[in-house]
């Protein structure tokens, strides 16, 4: 078991530094986005961050439960658009890897199900996805929309 609680909390870990890096890269995104006038998306990608926050403190508080060590030290590069489209390119990207890790936290934790560490993970990781999931939906929403609007403008 021991073994079993390391391997999770390792990759509860990986999904945390991810969810800690999209705090910061959204929150930034928001804030330019104020800026350039798009008041709709600023608010949106504030909102996120705070969701994401919210993700970070559910994990933090599951690590802990489990006599982990939540790693707040470790951040992956933030990927700064300077266009709405790259912004929301980017946002894609680490959304894209946060649901990948948070589907093999998932997984383990399933493969482990009769450890208590797993499933209390489980119901953790599974409040999560689903925020994940209609995150990234919005984000392909509006790239296609921009696309679109790109294509209008070219064609006339």
């Amino acid at each position: 078991m021991p073994g079993t609680d390391a391997e999770i909390i390792a990759h509860l870990n990986e999904v945390l530094k991810t969810k800690l890096t999209g705090i910061n890269q959204y929150f930034l995104h928001a804030r330019m986005l104020k800026h350039m006038g798009n008041l709709k998306l600023a608010d949106y990608q504030y909102k996120a961050s705070i969701d994401i926050m919210k993700h970070s403190d559910m994990l933090v508080e599951n690590i802990l439960s489990l006599g982990g060590f939540p790693n707040l030290q470790e951040l992956g590069k933030l990927m700064i658009g300077n266009t709405v489209k790259s912004m929301l390119s980017n946002d894609l990207a680490l959304s894209e890897t946060a649901l990948k890790q948070i589907r093999l936290a998932i997984a383990l934790c399933e493969s482990k199900a009769d450890s208590k560490t797993a499933l209390a993970s489980l119901g953790v990781l599974r409040r999560i996805i689903d925020g994940q999931q209609e995150h990234i939906d919005f984000i392909r929403t509006q790239l296609t929309s921009l696309s679109a609007q790109i294509k209008q403008k070219d064609c006339a």
